[in-house]
């Protein structure tokens, strides 16, 4: 009784339930009846005593015969069964997904809407399943279900492939169970659309796995099918090209015309490669301008495959590319490396190819280059210097020396310019000509370049305290790295904070190129140095091509003339023609002038006839460390101080 009020309370909080209220009413209102009977009839059997009407053992049973008739009446009046069947009707008729009863045949007995319409038939009809099968799954079909019903079980979330009778094909997913129904079996399959999902999933992998712009592969899937490749070389002996591919002066399309039309130039260009490429390789994004190729050479064949795939891209690449109207000629530089002689593994090879395509840039462009053992020398040693600089710092492997820098008119050294040195523990002494270039592409180049300037300052600062020289005004090389950084004005200020060195003491020299690299962001930086006393110079004057344009757009206050210029001025007419309208371009401008790679007499004589009088060279000084160079300004203080 405490069970069916507990029952009817929680009824009754829930609107949707009014007919199971009504029905679970009357149920309690029958078991209080059988209640009451029950007492008085105990009651009037304990009063009559031996001539009851009623035994007391029957009490029980008739007060169930009570609560019988009530649930009869309850569930009579309120259609309790009819209610059932009604809600499993609608269950049925409403679901989303197809719902049909089959039996052992495969042949429909009942279905609802969903499976009519995924299957392509009325309501009402019954089909042979195998009519939406495809023909060649025929025979594995009626073994599936000639085993379901022998075991009365079947795999489920299933995978069908079905084509309805319109010809629409869905991807389904079928559960099932089984019952008996008037002694025969059947199985009741409840079918799930999921061609979309399958779709998304599909077009989520092509994401994952595809270039959005050219639809080639991108980096990670050329990565894992070369890898398999290589696999399949161990296993089968055989050899696998891997082809990195760099557009010709991208860059310049990109800056001129917009990345719009660099886009577009893109997508040509990955057509260009693909219809140029064998069938069976690999062609692959692997982003901005580089793609990348990879082939599986057959058994013999050898680096000849490899040479005519890249002669016909290169031939590929002769027509002119249509960009807006306008036609363009467009190269590409390839590198090329042939597993497992190259490498036997994803990383070494595409940086062997790519050691290659960089060899092929510097002979010219528009080629190929076989990555071969000099490259791969090369290459290692690349390596090495890459992995040595990462630690360099931290052990103090780096140190400075110091080139006069000096007036010729009096001799009265005016500044020194610091050059970095690298002692390697594992490579030993390393030039800066090989290093440097290295320390740019990894970046390491500005926290190497901050020390630098650090060491420079503090080294300044100390030469000036000591009374070596009065005005000293050191002078550093910064990095295009360097100059893109956003915080290389505030990163100056806090070395002249930290050392005590005065802002007109620290010269900062760059190239011309690094200076229009960024031309906006650069000139703007620049400002604020020259804003803060800081001396500017352009390094290597004369040997880019937009020279005259730089020193007018830029606030230098210093030219320093190229070595290539000085080596032979004495000698050649051309060299001395450029440095004279430097020298009138400089005073035009109210610049100073200070000629590199001074190395004899002759030199300095024809220089001070030009009218350039500051001098950094081999024949005032060669670069020097810290101590050797405070003997030479000793031993030259003491020279001057002598009596003619």
């Amino acid at each position: 009784m405490l069970i069916m009020i507990t029952g009817y309370r929680k009824l009754k909080r829930r609107r949707m339930y009014q007919r199971e209220q009504q029905m679970m009413l009357t149920i309690m209102r029958g078991s209080s009846l059988a209640s009451v009977w029950l007492v008085f009839a105990f009651i009037a059997s304990e009063m009559t005593g031996e001539s009851s009407i009623i035994p007391l053992d029957s009490l029980p049973t008739y007060a169930g015969l009570i609560l019988a008739c009530t649930l009869r009446v309850a569930m009579s009046k309120h259609q309790f069964l009819a209610v059932a069947e009604q809600r499993y009707k609608l269950l049925f008729t409403l679901s989303s997904s197809g719902i049909a009863l089959i039996n052992s045949e495969g042949k429909t007995v009942e279905t609802n809407p969903a499976f009519n319409q995924l299957a392509g038939i009325s309501n009402g009809e019954d089909i042979d399943l195998l009519e939406i099968i495809p023909p060649d799954k025929h025979a594995s079909y009626k073994e599936t279900i000639r085993q379901a019903f022998q075991n009365s079980k079947m795999q489920q979330d299933l995978q069908v492939q079905i084509i309805n009778r319109q010809g629409i094909p869905y991807t389904v997913e079928v559960n099932s169970d089984f019952l008996e129904i008037e002694g025969v079996m059947h199985c009741y399959l409840l079918v799930r659309d999921i061609t979309q999902q399958q779709q998304n999933e599909a077009r989520l992998i092509e994401l994952a796995y595809t270039d959005s712009l050219t639809g080639l592969a991108n980096r990670y899937q050329f990565n894992l099918r070369l890898q398999e490749a290589l696999e399949r070389s161990r296993d089968y002996n055989t050899r696998v090209v891997v082809m990195q591919m760099d557009l010709d002066h991208f860059k310049w399309i990109n800056d001129t015309m917009g990345h719009s039309a660099g886009d577009l130039l893109l997508i040509d260009v990955a057509q260009l490669i693909r219809l140029q490429a064998p069938q069976n390789s690999i062609v692959a994004r692997m982003g901005g301008d580089e793609f990348a190729l990879l082939v599986e050479l057959a058994p013999g064949q050898g680096d000849a495959v490899a040479t005519n795939i890249a002669n016909r891209i290169l031939h590929g690449f002769e027509r002119q590319i249509v960009l807006r109207d306008k036609h363009y000629h467009v190269s590409c530089s390839i590198g090329i490396c042939i597993a497992p002689e190259d490498g036997r593994d994803t990383e070494i090879l595409l940086r062997n190819a790519d050691t290659a395509m960089y060899a092929a840039k510097r002979m010219g462009r528009n080629q190929y280059h076989l990555f071969n053992e000099t490259l791969k020398n090369a290459a290692e040693q690349y390596l090495l210097m890459q992995q040595g600089l990462e630690t360099a710092l931290l052990r103090d492997e780096f140190s400075l020396v110091y080139q006069p820098q000096v007036d010729s008119r009096s001799g009265a050294v005016i500044g020194a310019e610091a050059l970095l040195r690298w002692n390697s523990a594992e490579l030993g002494f390393v030039s800066p000509q090989d290093f440097i270039p290295i320390a740019e592409q990894s970046g390491m180049i500005r926290q190497i370049g901050e020390w630098v300037m650090l060491e420079a300052a503090r080294q300044a600062v100390k030469w000036v305290k000591d009374g070596c020289c009065d005005k000293m005004q050191i002078s550093v090389n910064v990095s295009a790295s360097q100059l893109s950084d956003p915080a290389f004005s505030h990163k100056v200020a806090t070395v002249l904070q930290t050392t005590g060195l005065l802002p007109r003491q620290l010269c900062l020299e760059f190239t011309e190129s690094a200076a229009i690299r960024e031309e906006e962001h650069v000139i703007a930086m620049c400002d604020e140095l020259v804003s803060m006393g800081v001396t500017l110079a352009v390094d290597d004057f004369g040997t880019g091509y937009s020279s005259m344009r730089t020193v007018t757009a830029f606030p230098f206050q210093f030219i320093k003339i190229d070595r290539s210029l000085i080596f032979d001025i004495d000698r050649n007419p051309r060299n001395e023609a450029v440095v004279r309208s430097v020298l009138e371009l400089a005073d035009r401008l109210h610049m100073n002038v200070l000629a590199e790679g001074v190395e004899t007499l002759e030199h300095v004589d024809m220089l001070q006839q030009l009218g350039c009088y500051y001098i950094q060279g081999y024949y005032y000084g060669r670069p020097m460390a810290v101590e050797a160079f405070e003997q030479w300004m000793l031993n030259r203080k003491i020279h001057m101080k002598r009596p003619s």
